[in-house]
């Protein structure tokens, strides 16, 4: 038997394994999975950390940690997303040691400039990271069980110089990108499935090792029941940003610097700030709830 590296699709496929055995001949065994011991009870059911799947949001008590993941449901017009989606990044990529654009950042460690393009540009290129499987092997059930966070640093490190401070916003930065392209994957998936057609389409994109096992972790019953509720919570956000690829951090550094007594902008003004709307652009979410709120 091929091993199973902690955390991977394939040793949650083997727990599950464990499981239905468990059913068969009931205990109140303990198994490690991801390098942590779970407990499963009688009934087959994981009592400790299955729950969390690449599905499940991260939990924190950053207030921080909780803003940069509200900063990646970027709500925008088609256009944005499609131009988005075919920015490859490869002129970073390309960049070479002598070439790196540093990187200022504020007192919480997330990116402000010097330029807001240079902090749009370390985004979207943290974005390509996350679609690249040698830094960020799909297969695997959640981020913390992902063993390259130093490579995908040190990756960085070559092309932005950051200071150390900012390793935990990038790697988050990278995980939410992660999430949102399994999401993607998913969804075409799903389409094939319903419409009967080939999966041509995602071979292209993903490894076929890693989507077979994808694929058997999506058909699994608690990935099924993860992703209804997922979805349930996700259909209450409508009241999103329209800042794009920007951050809070980069807009509150904005609107300081064009304060003439350079104070730190109120939250109502950074809401209303972020929520300003293009009129020649169709968005998913009404306005209603947003105006209302202003």
């Amino acid at each position: 038997m091929r091993f199973c590296s902690p955390g991977s699709l394939s040793a949650y496929r083997n727990l599950r394994k464990k499981q239905v055995q468990n059913i068969e001949h009931p205990s109140n065994d303990e198994v490690e999975y991801g390098g942590q011991p779970m407990s499963i009870n009688a009934s087959g059911m994981v009592l400790e950390r299955e729950a969390e799947n690449e599905v499940q949001p991260m939990i924190e008590t950053d207030n921080v940690a909780h803003e940069r993941e509200a900063e990646t449901m970027i709500e925008g017009s088609s256009e944005d997303q499609e131009a988005s989606r075919a920015n490859k990044k490869t002129d970073i990529h390309a960049r070479t040691l002598e070439e790196r654009t540093p990187i200022i950042l504020n007192c919480y460690g997330q990116p402000i400039g010097p330029k807001p393009k240079d902090v749009k540009d370390l985004s979207r290129f943290l974005g390509t990271i996350a679609r690249t499987t040698e830094f960020a092997p799909l297969n695997y059930v959640d981020w913390p069980s992902v063993p390259t966070h130093d490579q995908i640093w040190e990756y960085v490190l070559e092309k932005f110089m950051i200071p150390p401070e900012g390793r935990s916003w990038v790697l988050e930065t990278v995980n939410l990108s992660w999430r949102g392209y399994k999401s993607k994957l998913k969804k075409m998936y799903l389409e094939a499935v319903e419409k009967g057609s080939n999966l041509d389409e995602l071979y292209e994109l993903v490894p076929e090792d890693e989507l077979k096992d994808l694929i058997s972790y999506w058909n699994t019953s608690p990935a099924k029941e993860q992703s209804k509720k997922n979805k349930r919570n996700r259909e209450k956000l409508d009241d999103m940003h329209t800042m794009g690829p920007s951050s809070y951090a980069a807009l509150r550094h904005k609107l300081k610097q064009e304060d003439p007594n350079k104070q730190e902008p109120s939250k109502a003004k950074v809401y209303r700030e972020s929520r300003i709307r293009n009129p020649k652009k169709t968005y998913k979410t009404s306005y209603g709830n947003t105006k209302a709120n202003m």
